[in-house]
């Protein structure tokens, strides 16, 4: 054991934060996106005995949102600390909508269902961090440990288009198949503090890095039903919700000057609201508050670009 313990020992030194060198880095990437995004409320619906709740009475959900996103980052380092800045923007390309209403609890009875596009909208996050750096010599080279904490945003701007009805029961929906000026949007906010690390390694040219959070995030969302003419437009329902989620990254990057490299990285990240609220606003001045039972949102992505140090 004590053999085992001094060979880890031989690879692996600490060094004071102190030793890194001071200065600032500046990187830009782009890349592919894609994003999922569900809720569900629970409510009355009607019936032929009256109004009866349901645990899921309308539960919206986009799929497959693709989109192409540009990324900016900065990174100071200072003599004791690393101060980070994050900022993405995504133009949606393509995406499908789903809307489903139920007569039932657990999702049973389903009464109306449209499949709808949703190829319009953007996405975008902003991040910053402080965190204080340890440094290792490991494996023939220096292995970074930064434990950080944070503030975070992330957003969803999201239309729902081309309207196709797939389930319909007579007097409550419209007939089967496609129906007219469908354009509603639905824009979520995901914001709050994080707490995380990341690690990389590096030898000679060649670093690998990696790096993880854990959020509590407040969501917040509202939404335009521009077909419903009893909603309010252009706010026809807000929601908003406690929750957390995790963002997880790692990459790669290569030296190809003195301070130039080249850097390729993957992203994912996973946040869930529950136990909310919906607040509807009608025409009439009613404003009705029902159960938002929970509101699911996850993202990956992929980037290359280039990094510059000063």
């Amino acid at each position: 054991m004590l053999k085992q313990f001094a060979v880890v020992a031989a690879f692996i030194v600490l060094l004071p934060a102190s030793s890194l060198a001071e200065g600032y880095e500046f990187s830009i990437s782009t890349g592919q996106r894609s994003d999922n995004l569900d809720w569900n409320i629970a409510g009355t619906t009607p019936s032929v005995f009256g109004p009866v709740n349901v645990n899921v009475l309308s539960e919206l959900s986009w799929s497959d949102i693709e989109s192409h996103e540009v990324r900016a980052a900065v990174k100071v380092f200072l003599k004791s600390f690393i101060v980070k800045g994050e900022a993405g923007y995504g133009v949606i390309t393509s995406g499908v909508n789903q809307d489903s209403d139920y007569g039932g609890n657990d999702r049973t009875l389903e009464y109306s269902r449209s499949n709808n596009s949703s190829d319009d909208g953007s996405v975008w996050d902003l991040s910053a961090g402080l965190g204080y750096p340890y440094r290792f010599k490991a494996l023939g080279g220096t292995l970074d440990l930064v434990p950080m904490a944070g503030l975070s945003y992330f957003r969803q701007n999201l239309s729902i288009t081309n309207g196709v009805q797939t389930i319909a029961t007579s007097g409550l929906t419209p007939l089967l198949g496609p129906f007219p000026g469908l354009d509603s949007t639905y824009e979520a906010g995901w914001a709050g503090p994080w707490a995380g690390a990341e690690v990389a390694w590096q030898r000679g040219k060649l670093k690998v890095f990696g790096n993880f959070e854990y959020h509590v995030s407040f969501f917040t969302a509202e939404a335009n039903w521009n077909l419903r003419g009893d909603f309010v437009h252009p706010v026809s329902f807000e929601q908003w919700a406690r929750g957390s989620g995790v963002v997880f990254s790692a990459g790669t990057e290569y030296n190809i000057a003195k301070r130039w490299s080249f850097t390729a990285s993957f992203e994912a990240s996973d946040f869930k609201a529950e136990d909310g609220t919906d607040r509807t606003f009608f025409t009439s001045g009613a404003v009705v508050d029902t159960p938002l039972n929970e509101a699911n949102w996850d993202s990956i992505s992929a980037f290359f670009g280039f990094n510059y140090r000063f």
